[in-house]
């Protein structure tokens, strides 16, 4: 995989070992560099350039590997563009410094992108085979994950790690309107599904009981029901879920849409009123059992994706951090603009995501999406009880 920016660099390593001359025929000593100096050189650096600068030597590899973690984490979303028609290619653009990037992936011919989990893009085949496979693919660290598909209709996906002495990783599939859950972990033979049709059948037809998200938290996933119910999956040979007594939020009805997002310490749930797109975000309050919800967002700002991808920053961790705090942006109403919902009682904005200039391949279909550095780092861990 090839990651290019303003320069043309290979990913997979230097491309040459041999040592460059200056202009006074002096050899440079480049692995010889001391760190202040590295640190220095990269603190100009966005998040693609970083990576790229890790190509360069053994030296500055080692160093990128050692402090990549934090750095990414100080850096600001992307928006991330993937044509349906994309052969070998995705695009990276910040909408803060205006750069836009373009990263060479595997061959993509055949594959449809259903969305993001954990920094891997979700890509499963367009047509469907009795071999097709679900691909995790993390354009930032190259690091690859295969599924068989799942036996039942799925549309999201729950990526986490499992605390096992070898790498292993489970996969949850689910649908926002079938009533069922099905998970596989990397050394399973095949998919176990957890069927609540009993309940789902039970509730009111105008607001069905259903399992509309999920969330690892903590060493847990947690899920979300259509009236506002959290509650445990627990992945096992028997799965089940146990409800969490949490006192809930009022106005619910089906022109709501909820979603989980787990940050940090922070256990949330955005709540979406879908004719105004308008969305406020509550907190789960642990010791109290209860929905809290947020007035402000501080120097915090919350980022939506339209069907997958949300996260919240705080800004102040950015350099120059110039950028618009306690408000909401949200991508993928539009393939070319991203609106901002400001929690200061302001009109909301819209504007185009690349100051009005057309992409590269603008031929595109998926619409756009939050891309977050930091997540390429790591998979939430589930812990066993």
């Amino acid at each position: 995989m090839v990651v290019q920016g303003s320069s043309d660099i290979n990913l997979k390593g230097a491309r040459s070992k041999k040592k460059k001359l200056d202009e006074y025929n002096n050899w440079r000593p480049w692995p010889d560099l001391p760190e202040p100096m590295l640190d220095l050189i990269t603190k100009s650096l966005g998040p693609i350039d970083y990576l790229m600068f890790g190509c360069v030597c053994r030296t500055w590899r080692s160093y990128v590997a050692t402090y990549k973690k934090g750095f990414l984490a100080s850096q600001p979303p992307l928006v991330l563009f993937l044509s349906t028609h994309a052969r070998r290619a995705c695009y990276f653009y910040s909408i803060f410094d205006q750069n836009l990037y373009k990263a060479i992936l595997p061959n993509l011919i055949g594959k449809s992108c259903l969305g993001i989990t954990c920094g891997y893009l979700v890509l499963k085949d367009k047509e469907g085979r009795t071999d097709s496979q679900i691909w995790l693919l993390n354009p930032f660290t190259r690091h690859e994950l295969r599924f068989p598909s799942p036996p039942k209709t799925y549309c999201h996906f729950i990526l986490a790690a499992l605390a096992t002495p070898l790498p292993e990783f489970v996969l949850i599939a689910f649908c926002r309107w079938q009533p069922y859950f099905q998970f596989r972990r990397s050394t399973d033979v095949r998919w176990t599904v957890y069927d609540y049709n009993d309940k789902f059948n039970s509730s009111p037809r105008h607001n069905p009981w259903m399992i509309i998200d999920g969330a690892v938290f903590k060493g847990k996933v947690y899920v979300l029901t259509s009236h506002a119910e959290i509650g445990i999956l627990n992945l096992n040979s028997h799965p089940y879920v146990t409800l969490l007594k949490v006192k809930g939020i009022a106005d619910l009805n089906c022109r709501l849409q909820l979603r989980l997002l787990a940050s940090d310490e922070q256990f949330l749930m955005i709540r979406g009123i879908i004719e105004f797109d308008y969305h406020s975000v509550y907190e789960l309050n642990f010791s109290k059992m209860q929905w809290v919800q947020w007035q402000s967002l501080g120097d915090q700002a919350l980022f939506l994706g339209h069907r997958t991808g949300s996260g919240l920053y705080n800004i102040t961790r950015w350099k120059g951090h110039r950028q618009c705090a306690n408000c909401i942006y949200k991508v993928g109403n539009a393939t070319d603009k991203y609106d901002v919902q400001f929690l200061d009682q302001r009109y909301p904005k819209s504007f185009p995501i690349m100051q009005g200039k057309l992409m590269p391949d603008f031929n595109l279909g998926n619409y756009p999406f939050w891309y977050f550095p930091h997540l390429s780092c790591s998979v939430d861990s589930l812990v066993d009880d």
